[in-house]
């Protein structure tokens, strides 16, 4: 593990990882006061006006369906509570933090599409809630981000195949830079203080079967990518789904008993709906 982490900072050497916002930071260690304060949670959110934009725009969005919209940070502190508002804040954040134009925003809509089909499939999977799906789908392609860094026209047709070939193209990655967008989404995932269990599942995302998981909340997230991601690929971007998707999928499906009209409904919900700027 520490010698795959080697490489992937070798891949990267001269890209600096983004730093998480002040905001995210302050928020964090209020969270962990001894005497939190709600107020105070609020004012540290409100302080960057991007941040609690896309924040309020998470909240009242079909991604966390809740009953009533809310008018407020505060209102969405109360409602969702603190950890799963500060792992929304750090979604938020993630989305501001690399370009919006090309290869960048391409990479990151289709995060955001898995990311609205994995909050969906979160009611499905014990343990696993709404923010942290939702965060996990951001996050499980934040080293393809790095990659595009590096260089955007080198990398852009391997993002292209990883699309329909999520097996295959972490050796094609492999052989292009020793590394992996997997790898190096664990490096972001550090850095930026993310739950060990979606760090892990950010590393594992790209196995062929979840069978060789052993941690089980690791295993259903994994799970969830897999589906999500196959979803996303039929609709999102046009791509061709081959066998190796529909395994993929198959796999992902049969690890967690999910109903084929259940994975329908969340594609023609993804269908109807754009979560993007």
């Amino acid at each position: 593990m520490q010698e795959k982490l080697q490489k992937a900072m070798l891949a990267i050497r001269g890209i600096k990882i983004p730093e998480l916002p002040d905001e995210v930071l302050q928020l964090e260690q209020e969270i962990k006061s001894k005497f939190v304060n709600i107020s105070t949670v609020a004012e540290i959110i409100e302080k960057n006006t991007t941040l609690s934009g896309e924040l309020m725009r998470i909240v009242n969005s079909p991604v966390m369906k809740l009953r009533e919209p809310c008018h407020s940070i505060r209102d969405a502190v109360n409602v969702l509570g603190l950890d799963n508002i500060y792992n929304l804040l750090v979604s938020s954040a993630l989305k501001n933090m690399f370009g919006k134009k090309g290869l960048f925003k391409d990479i990151m809509d289709h995060s955001v599409d898995v990311a609205f089909c994995m909050a969906d499939i979160a009611e499905w999977v014990e343990g696993v809630t709404r923010d942290e799906a939702y965060m996990l789908g951001l996050f499980h392609n934040s080293g393809a981000l790095l990659l595009a860094t590096k260089n955007e026209r080198r990398y852009e047709p391997l993002f292209r195949n990883s699309i329909s070939l999520p097996i295959s193209i972490i050796a094609k990655e492999e052989k292009e830079y020793d590394t992996n967008h997997a790898m190096l989404g664990v490096l972001i995932g550090k850095k930026w203080h993310l739950p060990i269990d979606i760090i892990n599942a950010i590393m594992l995302h790209h196995n062929a079967s979840c069978s060789r998981i052993q941690n089980d909340k690791v295993r259903s997230m994994v799970a969830m990518i897999k589906i999500a991601n196959a979803i996303v690929s039929e609709i999102s971007l046009g791509a061709y789904r081959g066998d190796e998707m529909r395994r993929y999928e198959m796999d992902g499906i049969e690890e967690l008993m999910i109903p084929t009209e259940v994975v329908t409904e969340i594609r023609t919900a993804l269908m109807s709906y754009t979560f993007k700027d």
